[in-house]
């Protein structure tokens, strides 16, 4: 599994924004199916998270809000990634007619 856009040799030669703009275009580029099941997914992931916030109250919650802020992304951004790599060949050609 990927865990960073850096992993993902077809782009290897962009920059970290561009690698982005170029993920983001892929998952604009899938299927109404595919976008519902990337966010239940997502939801799946997270909702155990988010369900412990409810254990916490007052100053206790503020460092509690900050990991889950941080973990976040970290949870995600795989997830998206995985789904992004279907159409990243698309993607790519197209940002790269963007760029022109």
């Amino acid at each position: 599994m990927i865990f960073r856009l850096s992993q993902v040799s077809k782009l290897s030669t962009l920059s970290l924004r561009d690698k982005q703009k170029v993920q983001a275009i892929a998952l604009s580029m899938l299927s109404a199916k595919s976008k519902v099941f990337l966010a239940v997914c997502k939801l799946i992931l997270l909702t155990p998270l988010f369900m412990a916030l409810a254990y916490f109250e007052g100053w206790a919650l503020l460092p509690v809000l900050l990991v889950a802020g941080l973990a976040y992304p970290l949870l995600t951004a795989p997830i998206e990634i995985q789904f992004a790599l279907k159409n990243i060949d698309q993607a790519l050609e197209q940002f790269k007619q963007s760029q022109t």
